[in-house]
């Protein structure tokens, strides 16, 4: 366990030991959660959006094949 002081602006510095386990580097940001009565840190993803990127990727088939399939059922209704 290690032990850090709150600053007069209510700042506190993550232990080495922890930043590095976390990969956490300056200017980064971090996650905080409460579970219970304990402060859990997480890292931060970088841009949350990116995350998103590429999910649905292949649900749908090719994107242009898909628009024809689509349309076409448009058409015979």
């Amino acid at each position: 366990m290690e032990y850090s002081r709150i600053t007069k602006k209510g700042q506190i510095t993550i232990p080495q030991k922890f930043r590095e386990i976390l990969g956490i580097k300056a200017g980064e940001k971090v996650l905080f959660d409460l579970e219970d009565e304990k402060v859990v840190i997480k890292k931060a993803p970088q841009n949350p959006v990116a995350n998103l990127v590429g999910l649905g990727k292949g649900i749908f088939g090719a994107g242009l094949e898909y628009q024809r399939k689509i349309r076409s059922e448009w058409e015979e209704k």
